[in-house]
This record gives structure tokens, sequence and C-alpha cells, in this order.
């Protein structure tokens, strides 16, 4: 797009930017961390953005690959240099968390008065955002999370969606007998391990005692958590998941099932994006929620927002601009660029994206949802979670001793609380 360019900002691995005309006017930085696709489909987004208001030029700038590892870290550094963006792409929970506490974000109730953005977005993802009774950001994506599985493959051995937990191991049973391997897991960083251990976590304790461990109301070192180490051990054992994947990055994950090496992988509503960028069959791709045993059943969701640091010199523009992101009449323009949106009234075009369409339904319906435990621990517990699952997958933490230095990793963090 003319006066639209991608250029390198910074040397870190996969920091690109882009931005458009080059006359002296007010910029304001929005970082993100998406990838070169969804760069892409951005560019149009934000050239109508500038175009439309002359006195602004928007740039965006971009921590790809790496989700939650990285990302805050360089937000941080920004920060501190007192270089800050004027508004960042930030996931829900304890991983915005540290920027509040540190009085680092701009509490956006004001802007929620002007703009009106309790009607705008879906309700659930403002509860998820609201911390001690302020809003600090401003719901962009409505995220869940399920297993997308290999549709041919699944055909081919005569296999349907698992009702139970027992259905699903047995459908890994059935794969690994010839010689395919049930999931494939990119286990760098940690985050896309910790799905599976959340889904574990979520069928031998139960929802309401999952929900306790996150917030550090139960003990770690209990039975039911012993069982959902104990299932993460025998599902390495066993061979249903591609071996030696702890050091593999989540976005090389998808290369076994794209081979049909692998029959799913751990993704969310994004994935379907993912796949038409790589060229493949949609078609031949579909998702289920992994069956629980529990009433009600549960699947993993969070929300993704934009938010404000306090050092931005342009809150009120920032503010605008967020608002032109959130509002209906934006996002309908531009569908692709606003998939999984957090915003009522924007519906996926199913002939388009169909797991998109099926995500939007399910993310706006009643079905209740658990949040990703690295949303629930702070990044030093969370790193903690990170070191004992590790620990188990590399078979050098028993199952039982995962569970006693959780909970000593719980204790200690709690103590330093108090301190």
């Amino acid at each position: 797009m003319r006066g639209l360019k991608i250029f390198a900002a910074t040397a870190l691995a996969g920091f690109v930017a882009f931005s458009g005309g080059a006359e002296a006017k007010d910029t304001l930085r929005l970082m993100t961390v998406f990838d070169a696709p969804t760069v892409k489909l951005w560019e149009p987004v934000l050239a109508a953005y500038n175009a439309a208001n002359p006195d602004v030029e928007v740039k965006m700038e971009t921590v790809a690959g790496s989700g939650a590892a990285v990302y805050p870290d360089v937000l941080r550094t920004s920060m501190a240099s007192g270089d800050p963006p004027d508004v960042f792409f930030m996931w829900g929970g304890e991983i915005a968390g540290p920027f509040i506490k540190a009085g680092q974000v701009e509490p956006l109730d004001a802007y929620y008065e002007k703009y009106g953005w309790e009607k705008v977005v879906a309700p659930w993802t403002i509860d998820r955002i609201t911390r001690d009774g302020h809003k600090y950001g401003v719901p962009f994506h409505a995220r869940g999370m399920g297993l997308w599985y290999r549709v041919d493959l699944f055909e081919k051995y005569g296999l349907s969606e698992p009702k139970t937990y027992d259905d699903l191991a047995n459908i890994c049973s059935t794969f690994k007998k010839d010689g395919i391997y049930c999931a494939s897991f990119g286990g760098k960083f940690g985050w896309q391990t910790m799905r599976l251990l959340d889904y574990f976590t979520e069928t031998t304790c139960g929802p309401e005692e999952h929900d306790k461990l996150n917030m550090l109301q139960s003990s770690w070192n209990q039975p039911c958590v012993v069982a959902a180490y104990d299932r993460m051990a025998q599902w390495v054992k066993d061979g249903w998941l591609v071996p030696d994947f702890l050091n593999v990055a989540p976005n090389d994950a998808r290369m076994p099932v794209y081979s049909g090496d692998a029959a799913m992988v751990f993704e969310g509503g994004w994935f379907e994006g993912v796949l038409k960028s790589d060229e493949q069959p949609l078609e031949n791709y579909k998702f289920f929620l992994p069956p629980t045993g529990h009433t009600p059943v549960r699947y993993s969701a969070f929300p993704e927002q934009w938010m404000i640091p306090t050092s931005s010199k342009h809150k009120d523009q920032a503010a605008a601009l967020i608002n032109w992101m959130t509002i209906a009449d934006t996002q309908k323009q531009y569908p692709e660029a606003f998939t999984a949106s957090a915003t009522i009234g924007v519906e996926s075009d199913c002939a388009v994206a169909p797991r998109d369409c099926e995500w939007k339904k399910l993310l706006t319906s009643d079905s209740a949802t658990y949040p990703p435990t690295d949303q629930a621990f702070t990044k030093e517990l969370i790193d903690g979670f990170f070191e004992v699952q590790d620990g188990v997958v590399a078979g050098k933490i028993t199952p039982a001793d995962a569970a006693a230095q959780m909970q000593a990793k719980a204790e200690a963090w709690k103590a330093k609380q108090k301190s």
C-alpha cells in the first residue's frame, strides 16, 4: 500500500514495524505481538486511520513468535527507558498485572464513560480485564483454545470427536499403533505445553478445585495434581506426543501435523488464519473442546486487550485510536484483521472463516471457561510452573515430586508478598 512500508525496528528477532507517510505530525506508536501475515492484514487498517486523521501517524511495532515469554520484557524496557508505545497489546490476568501494580498503565474508566465501551464489547471480557474495580484495558480479542485435528486421519481410522477423556485416550492409542503421534507441541517458552497440563488439571481436579489452585487457595501438593502430572508423564512415555519437543518453537509444532506425522495440535481460533497463510486445506482441519468429565464442561479462554501507558504523551489520541479499532463499523470493513473480535455485533463470515464462526458462537455463549495458568500466575510463579512441568516432560521429576515442588514455589511466592 502506498506510503506504507515494513522496516526493521530493532535488532530483536521478529521485531518489525510499519508506518504511513513522512510528514511532521504526532506519532502514535502501537506495539503488538502480531506475526508477519497479521501485520500485512493490518496495513490497510492503519493506513485508513492515518488518512482519516492527517494530524496523526500511527506506527506499528511488533514482537512476534515468543508469546508472553519475551514481549512483556520488551515493554518493561521501553517503559523504563522513558520511551513507551502509546498503545500496546496485552493479555489479561497476571501477565498485565505487573504493569498495573507498577502504576505504568493508565486507568481507562473516564474513557469508558466517554466512548461507552461497556456496551460495545462482550461483558465477560471486561470482567476478566477489570482489576480492583478499575478498567485498565479495552478487550480486543475473545480467545478460546481446543484441539485441532486432521479430518482425513480421523476418517481413515474411523474416529470421531471424543466425548470423554477415555475416548481421547483411545484416539491417541489408535494413532500410536500405526506410528502416528497423537499430538504435536512446541515446548519452547512453556506456554503451549501448559495448555495440555491445564486440561489435565481441569479433568483430574475438577472446575472448583482448579480455580482454587490458580488462586493459590488450595495446595498443589494433593492427589488430583499428582494425577495431572502423571497424565502428562504417561502421554510422553506412551509416545503419544512428538518426542523431544521441549526445545521446539510453538510455531514449528504445526509442521508434524501438516506432514501427517501427528494428528492434533492444541491451538486457539487464530489457527484458522495460520492454516490459510500456510496454504493448508481448511476443510481438512476441525477442532473440538477436550472433554473433562465434569459439569460444567469448561474450556480454556482468555481476552486480549489494548492498554495505554501512563507515560504516553498522547493519551487522548491513543484512546481515540483504541475506540476506532474497537467499534463495529471499523471492524466490519476489515474482517480478516478482526477475527475473534470481542466487539458485540461483529460476526465472522462463515463462508470465509468457518472455524472462526464456530468459535464466535462458543465465545458469546454461556459456556464456562477457565483461564490459562500464565494468566492466573505472576511471571515469577509461572516461570516456576514451567520449570516443574518441563521437568516432568523430561522425566527428571516424578509426578509426586512435581506436585510438592509446585506447592513449595507457591508458598515461597506467598511469603514474599507478605514481606
